[in-house]
């Protein structure tokens, strides 16, 4: 696959097109795909080969933009194949308008940020029909398994492409005009662990082979204790909880992960992630847990919420407070 027509017609996009580590044509995927970190791009042969030329470069734009628009950074919980088509979508209206050709059948462009049109996809019933051209394209997984989206070269290449685009003159680099990325909460909570538990701990850092083997994880590890407060008052909804629980699964691979859940006046009860099951609604106040869980040998405390509740006037220890869907806070962790 030669960048060259891409890199002359929109020289802004060379910084993400240099980044990668790698293109590779595979029968595994049916058309083309890029990775969330941004570093490898994915190809059918015989997909691209039946494309004109002019489609080629739609094609390789198309993959290009999903890095450059930071989609896998701003999918945030939403449901991976809808995001995916919003984002399409999005993209798909830039590259027709800007005057460049697109394989016959892709999805529609639209003139909107890829939010709003996956709010508007999720009110009316979708079906993604396996015909479509670059169906799935924004990739789940990088090379070695993780699903990490937050690769330095690859932030830095999308930031001097920011740039560059301010300074260009084409159609595309003209509308190019990217939401901004919010960091995603669970790449903050592993940092505020890390930094909790004197660096020994990164859950999220492990690459996995293609036999899912982790060679790290046959190192003799620290186990640090973990104690997680989990809100279970009446407004978390399940797909939250159920988030908290993912991010705790996670951290209990390497880690002693201890949960207690709280609403009114409830103690502590901290027992191990695998023995622990949603029990209680109610009201909010992690007060009383909280004062005991400071008092225990813990390395790191947690606190999942949604962040209706009213925080401690003091910390005795340091603490992470984790709130992903607090509205009307400007911060989704907070240390």
């Amino acid at each position: 696959m030669d960048f060259t027509k891409l890199i002359w017609n929109e020289p802004w996009l060379a910084p993400i097109v240099l980044n990668f580590r790698s293109v590779i044509a595979t029968e595994s995927i049916g058309t083309a795909g890029v990775t969330p970190d941004g570093k490898n791009l994915y190809y059918n042969p015989r997909f691209w080969a039946g494309l004109k030329k002019e489609e080629q470069l739609g094609v390789q734009l198309h993959e290009v933009l999903h890095i450059a628009n930071r989609h896998a950074v701003r999918k945030d919980y939403r449901t991976h194949l809808i995001w995916n088509m919003a984002c399409d979508m999005a993209i798909n209206n830039q590259i027709t308008a800007s005057g460049y050709k697109l394989p016959a059948g892709v999805l529609p462009g639209v003139r909107d940020t890829a939010e709003n049109i996956y709010e508007a996809l999720q009110k009316e019933v979708v079906v993604y029909e396996e015909k479509i051209p670059l169906k799935g394209d924004l990739l789940e997984r990088n090379a070695a398994g993780s699903k990490n989206c937050c690769d330095s070269s690859t932030i830095e290449a999308v930031e001097s492409a920011a740039q560059l685009a301010g300074q260009g003159s084409s159609p595309l680099s003209r509308q190019f005009c990217p939401q901004p990325a919010k960091a995603d909460w669970r790449t903050i909570l592993q940092n505020y662990v890390k930094s909790s538990v004197n660096g020994e701990m990164d859950y999220l850092g492990y690459e996995f082979d293609e036999f899912g083997i982790c060679e790290d994880i046959l190192l003799p590890k620290p186990y640090p204790r973990i104690c997680a407060l989990v809100d279970e008052s009446g407004s978390i909804e399940d797909e939250l909880f159920a988030q908290f629980l993912g991010e705790l699964s996670k951290m209990s691979r390497f880690a002693m992960v201890y949960v207690s859940g709280f609403t009114n006046n409830t103690e502590l009860n901290a027992v191990p992630l695998k023995k622990y099951r949603r029990t209680m609604t109610g009201g909010t106040d992690v007060t009383l847990p909280y004062q005991q869980a400071c008092k225990e040998e813990f390395d790191c405390i947690i606190i999942l919420t949604d962040g209706y509740l009213d925080f401690p006037a003091v910390e005795p220890r340091s603490t992470i407070w984790v709130m992903p869907k607090s509205f009307g806070r400007n911060r989704e962790v907070i240390l």
